[in-house]
């Protein structure tokens, strides 16, 4: 298992740094094992054994290519508030898988187990509560080799796995692929789509974060590359099923590398890629993982957990700033608890039901899907405007921002924070042309560089604050011209934005937009005086785009 484990680890790291069509981040996005899904992989191999497992991973992944291809629609149900409340009642999953490894350490050696655990979660914890970012990286891997330090001086490290193995080889069999559609599996159908949904969650945050802090200078996120981030994700689940090993998520503390020594080049995804594919051809290195005592991955998982529950209220905390929403999530985590821990009982349902609400991820996950999507359909309908991605657009665009205002009963002055908004906005997502504005009106350009872009806007509101979100589709002719020949390739862009705006203040909006340009051959007639004040305005909404989020 440590074999293939390294080896999808190798791949997905490749996969995300290379993309393949549309699965692949196109940057330095490393895969690892991801701890959390531990629990959901020890309840589906007891349950119903490895073949039921591969066959729920196979679903979690085909779920998050699904999720990736039309994150647009579904991002109206996969919400932070849902990834965040499931994330939290997952630590309390953890924790009670974490604490049975522990007592069954404890029945052989009870004061060496404990003392252990104790080290290891000491020494972890220390360095991960440091402001250091370095200290944080590295301060889970510092915890556990420690802890087998102290575990060896104690006596309960268990080395003949490390000296039998040979130095590089082979597994000696592969337990094949088989595939379960048994009760236990539809049991646990809901778990690992919320599994699906936790870790397209975190690879959507990651892409976005790397992205952020990939590049020297400011620049709006590419949407394409955090949809294909998610895809990569999916695949890389694939991968884990075939090989029968843990599913894997996108690496968060690449985060924190990338910004203490400033690099992001793609080639170090490539060097770490590689180097799990070469570790795999170590028994030696299989063995030495799979030695690990287990009071040593007690102390791990604790602050995994600990760590998994705060990350999963800042999800919903930071990113929801809707008082009902922040209310859900504290309601069906107490309700994933009481199921989880059978606080009640309840009436026969058969057996089907009674496995899926024994899970307190399924019934908290499934309870706060309900419940956003009654607030999805009790809020007032949102509106829509769409129009050609072109500066010339602004003048409807505020037309259809002050109805909007006037239909919602605001006064004059959230009117013109609204466009004021709007307004930088469209600036952002429709890049001045420069070239274009500059030259003369009777030079001519083919057809076929037209780049036809269309700008879709929906506009909600929750009470005193209203959301704007811009989404852009194109269709862009790139080409390459020779003496008698011409070739042109198209692609489709995708982006999207979203502002919120405060009727006290105005929010401004941070970019979400795609930072691919390519000549486009629209001109506009406009004076110089007017091309020097566009210049200023868009100079002035890059800065802008690049502040924090302000609110009063």
């Amino acid at each position: 298992m440590v074999f293939a484990s390294l080896i999808v680890v190798g791949v997905s790291t490749l996969i995300q740094v290379r993309r393949l069509g549309f699965i692949g981040a196109a940057a330095t996005l490393p895969m690892f094992t991801a701890a959390f899904a531990i629990p959901f992989c020890i309840t589906a191999v007891q349950d119903g054994g490895p073949a039921t497992l591969t066959t729920l991973l196979l679903l979690a992944a085909v779920a998050q290519i699904a999720i990736s291809r039309w994150l647009f629609i579904l991002r109206r149900v996969v919400t932070p508030t849902v990834g965040g409340t499931v994330m939290m009642i997952l630590s309390i999953t953890l924790a009670s898988v974490v604490f049975d490894l522990l007592d069954d350490a404890t029945q052989v050696t009870p004061d060496e187990a404990s003392l252990t655990a104790l080290v290891t979660m000491i020494v972890a914890a220390a360095l991960t509560l440091r402001r250091s970012p370095l200290l944080r990286f590295w301060g889970p891997i510092a915890g556990i080799i420690v802890g087998c330090l102290v575990a060896g001086a104690l006596g309960i490290f268990d080395t003949s796995r490390v000296t039998e193995s040979a130095w590089i080889g082979l597994p000696a069999e592969y337990p094949g692929l088989g595939l379960d559609f048994g009760l236990e599996f539809w049991t646990l159908v809901p778990a690992f789509l919320f599994l699906g949904v936790i870790i397209s969650i975190q690879a959507n945050g990651a892409s976005i974060s790397m992205q952020r802090v990939a590049w020297r200078e400011d620049r709006a996120v590419d949407f394409r590359q955090v949809q294909g981030a998610v895809a990569g994700g999916g695949a890389s689940n694939l991968l884990a099923a075939i090989g029968g090993t843990v599913p894997n998520a996108s690496n968060p503390g690449i985060i924190a590398f990338t910004q203490i020594t400033g690099v992001a080049s793609r080639r170090l995804g490539y060097s770490i890629g590689f180097f799990f594919i070469l570790l795999a051809f170590l028994p030696k290195v299989s063995g030495l993982l799979s030695s690990i005592p287990g009071p040593v991955m007690t102390g791990y998982l604790i602050m995994v957990t600990g760590t998994l529950f705060v990350d999963g209220a800042r999800t919903v905390i930071q990113n929801e700033q809707n008082n009902e929403k922040i209310a859900v999530a504290g309601v069906c985590f107490w309700i994933g608890a009481a199921f989880q821990f059978k606080l009640f009982a309840l009436p026969d349902l058969g057996p089907v039901l009674n496995a899926m609400l024994a899970s307190g991820i399924t019934t908290g996950g499934l309870a706060a899907v309900v419940m956003i999507l009654y607030l999805e359909f009790t809020n007032p309908r949102r509106v829509r405007f769409q129009s050609q991605l072109h500066i010339d657009a602004l003048p409807e665009l505020n037309a259809f921002i002050a109805r909007f205002a006037d239909s919602r009963g605001w006064d004059s002055a959230m009117k013109d924070r609204l466009s004021a908004v709007a307004e930088e906005t469209l600036l952002t997502l429709a890049p001045l042309d420069l070239e274009g504005l500059l030259a003369e009106p009777d030079d001519d350009e083919d057809d076929e560089g037209k780049e036809e872009r269309q700008l879709i806007v929906l506009a909600s509101s929750d009470g005193p604050v209203a959301d704007l979100e811009f989404i852009g589709e194109a269709t862009t002719r790139t080409w390459r011209t020779g003496c008698a020949s011409s070739s042109s390739t198209t692609r489709r862009r995708w982006w999207s934005r979203t502002s919120r705006c405060g009727c006290c203040a105005t929010t401004p909006p941070r970019s979400a937009t795609s930072s691919t340009t390519t000549p486009t051959s629209s001109r506009s007639r406009w004076s110089l005086p007017r091309l020097g004040e566009l210049k200023r305005r868009a100079a002035a909404c890059a800065v802008s785009a690049a502040s924090p989020y302000h609110r009063p």
